[in-house]
């Protein structure tokens, strides 16, 4: 397993979710149809290996941003979307946490996230900052 094929398996969820118009990997660069949600990681954490009693496991855990961006023009109809799409994301990965088999042992989660407003330029957008958290387990022996 690797952080890109982590990667992988939350895009390939992501698509599943009605209404996303463009999934991109880090800060888009351009204009893209909205709503958009993108994806950067965030730090990884190593929190088996080495340790007793489990000696011959060890572990990686990911930590991704994943940014949903809304565009802010008529509010009622942006916090609308806003709320049609907020369940849908967690919802897309919980509907399969091994990330289509990419994961064999440990899962994949939306932990949690936190709503606001940015301004890029001269335009107001609402977004959800989710949390993504995947932990993925192996034996030492076929390594992470």
């Amino acid at each position: 397993m690797s952080a890109l094929t982590v990667y992988q398996g939350l895009e390939e969820r992501f698509r599943t979710v009605s209404g996303l118009q463009n999934i991109i990997l880090w800060e888009p660069t351009a204009a893209h149809a909205l709503p958009a949600l993108y994806t950067a990681l965030e730090r990884f954490e190593r929190p088996m290996a080495s340790q007793p009693p489990a000696d011959n496991v060890t572990a990686m855990r990911y930590f991704f941003t994943h940014r949903l961006v809304i565009q802010w023009q008529d509010n009622a109809a942006a916090e609308m979307q806003l709320l049609t799409l907020l369940n849908a994301i967690p919802a897309a990965v919980d509907a399969d946490p091994k990330l289509g088999n990419r994961i064999t042992s440990g899962n994949a989660r939306i932990s949690d996230g936190i709503a606001a407003y940015i301004k890029i330029g001269d335009t107001l957008y609402r977004i959800v900052d989710y949390t993504g958290e995947v932990l993925e387990k192996a034996n030492r022996s076929s390594g992470l």
